[in-house]
Protein backbone atom coordinates (compact mmCIF):
# COMPACT_ATOMS: atom_id res chain seq x y z
CA UNK A 1 0.00 0.00 0.00
CA UNK A 2 1.27 3.45 -0.79
CA UNK A 3 0.90 6.82 0.91
CA UNK A 4 -2.30 7.42 -1.03
CA UNK A 5 -3.88 5.22 1.63
CA UNK A 6 -4.94 6.44 5.04
CA UNK A 7 -5.45 4.29 8.08
CA UNK A 8 -7.84 3.99 10.95
CA UNK A 9 -7.17 1.66 13.88
CA UNK A 10 -9.88 0.39 16.23
CA UNK A 11 -7.95 -0.98 19.20
CA UNK A 12 -8.55 -2.52 22.60
CA UNK A 13 -6.14 -4.61 24.69
CA UNK A 14 -7.05 -7.85 22.94
CA UNK A 15 -7.35 -6.90 19.29
CA UNK A 16 -6.78 -4.20 16.72
CA UNK A 17 -8.58 -3.79 13.42
CA UNK A 18 -6.43 -1.79 11.03
CA UNK A 19 -8.17 -0.40 7.97
CA UNK A 20 -6.21 0.93 5.01
CA UNK A 21 -8.48 3.17 2.95
CA UNK A 22 -8.27 5.03 -0.35
CA UNK A 23 -10.94 6.69 -2.43
CA UNK A 24 -11.61 3.41 -4.25
CA UNK A 25 -10.24 0.63 -2.04
CA UNK A 26 -10.24 -0.57 1.52
CA UNK A 27 -8.69 -3.46 3.36
CA UNK A 28 -8.91 -4.71 6.91
CA UNK A 29 -6.26 -6.47 8.94
CA UNK A 30 -7.11 -7.97 12.33
CA UNK A 31 -4.21 -8.23 14.76
CA UNK A 32 -4.51 -10.11 18.05
CA UNK A 33 -2.53 -9.51 21.22
CA UNK A 34 -0.74 -12.44 22.78
CA UNK A 35 -0.63 -10.98 26.31
CA UNK A 36 -3.33 -12.21 28.65
CA UNK A 37 -5.53 -9.47 30.03
CA UNK A 38 -6.44 -11.46 33.12
CA UNK A 39 -5.81 -9.65 36.37
CA UNK A 40 -3.42 -11.85 38.25
CA UNK A 41 -3.08 -9.77 41.42
CA UNK A 42 -5.51 -7.01 42.40
CA UNK A 43 -2.83 -4.61 43.68
CA UNK A 44 -0.76 -4.93 40.52
CA UNK A 45 -3.93 -4.64 38.42
CA UNK A 46 -4.76 -1.29 39.99
CA UNK A 47 -1.39 0.10 38.93
CA UNK A 48 -1.34 -1.46 35.44
CA UNK A 49 -4.50 -3.45 34.65
CA UNK A 50 -3.25 -4.46 31.18
CA UNK A 51 0.36 -5.32 30.43
CA UNK A 52 1.70 -3.51 27.37
CA UNK A 53 2.25 -5.93 24.49
CA UNK A 54 5.03 -4.34 22.46
CA UNK A 55 4.89 -7.12 19.85
CA UNK A 56 1.18 -6.38 19.38
CA UNK A 57 1.96 -2.71 18.83
CA UNK A 58 4.82 -3.62 16.50
CA UNK A 59 2.47 -5.64 14.28
CA UNK A 60 -0.01 -2.73 14.21
CA UNK A 61 2.78 -0.33 13.23
CA UNK A 62 3.85 -2.66 10.42
CA UNK A 63 0.31 -2.45 9.02
CA UNK A 64 0.51 1.37 9.12
CA UNK A 65 3.95 1.69 7.52
CA UNK A 66 2.69 2.93 4.16
CA UNK A 67 -0.27 5.06 5.15
CA UNK A 68 -0.36 8.79 4.60
CA UNK A 69 -2.21 9.53 7.83
CA UNK A 70 -3.87 7.62 10.64
CA UNK A 71 -6.71 7.94 13.12
CA UNK A 72 -6.66 5.82 16.29
CA UNK A 73 -9.97 4.92 17.93
CA UNK A 74 -11.31 2.54 20.52
CA UNK A 75 -12.40 2.16 24.12
CA UNK A 76 -10.13 2.47 27.13
CA UNK A 77 -6.43 3.20 27.30
CA UNK A 78 -5.11 0.99 24.47
CA UNK A 79 -5.35 3.81 21.91
CA UNK A 80 -3.24 6.07 24.12
CA UNK A 81 -0.73 3.29 24.77
CA UNK A 82 -0.38 2.80 21.01
CA UNK A 83 0.12 6.54 20.62
CA UNK A 84 2.87 6.52 23.29
CA UNK A 85 4.49 3.51 21.59
CA UNK A 86 4.56 5.42 18.28
CA UNK A 87 6.11 8.48 19.95
CA UNK A 88 8.89 6.35 21.44
CA UNK A 89 9.57 3.88 18.66
CA UNK A 90 8.26 5.38 15.41
CA UNK A 91 8.17 9.19 15.59
CA UNK A 92 7.89 9.28 11.78
CA UNK A 93 4.51 7.48 11.99
CA UNK A 94 3.51 9.39 15.12
CA UNK A 95 3.79 12.61 13.10
CA UNK A 96 1.10 11.19 10.79
CA UNK A 97 -1.41 10.43 13.56
CA UNK A 98 -4.23 12.92 13.26
CA UNK A 99 -6.02 11.99 16.46
CA UNK A 100 -7.06 9.43 19.05
CA UNK A 101 -10.74 9.28 19.92
CA UNK A 102 -13.40 7.16 21.61
CA UNK A 103 -16.44 7.17 19.34
CA UNK A 104 -19.32 4.78 19.97
CA UNK A 105 -18.47 1.44 18.36
CA UNK A 106 -19.45 2.21 14.76
CA UNK A 107 -18.71 -1.19 13.19
CA UNK A 108 -16.45 -1.70 10.18
CA UNK A 109 -18.54 0.31 7.71
CA UNK A 110 -18.85 3.16 10.20
CA UNK A 111 -15.09 3.26 10.78
CA UNK A 112 -14.38 3.34 7.04
CA UNK A 113 -16.97 6.12 6.61
CA UNK A 114 -15.45 8.06 9.53
CA UNK A 115 -11.97 7.81 8.02
CA UNK A 116 -13.16 8.79 4.54
CA UNK A 117 -15.02 11.77 5.98
CA UNK A 118 -12.05 12.77 8.13
CA UNK A 119 -9.56 12.53 5.30
CA UNK A 120 -12.12 14.03 2.88
CA UNK A 121 -12.16 11.08 0.52
CA UNK A 122 -14.91 10.46 -1.95
CA UNK A 123 -16.52 7.04 -1.61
Amino acid sequence: MSARYHGIVWIDHRQANVFQISTTEESKITINSHVSVQRLHHQNAAMNPHPVDTQFFGRIVAALNHTGGTLIAGPGEAKFELNRYLKRHRPDLDAQVYGADTPDPPGDAGLVALAREYFQMAA
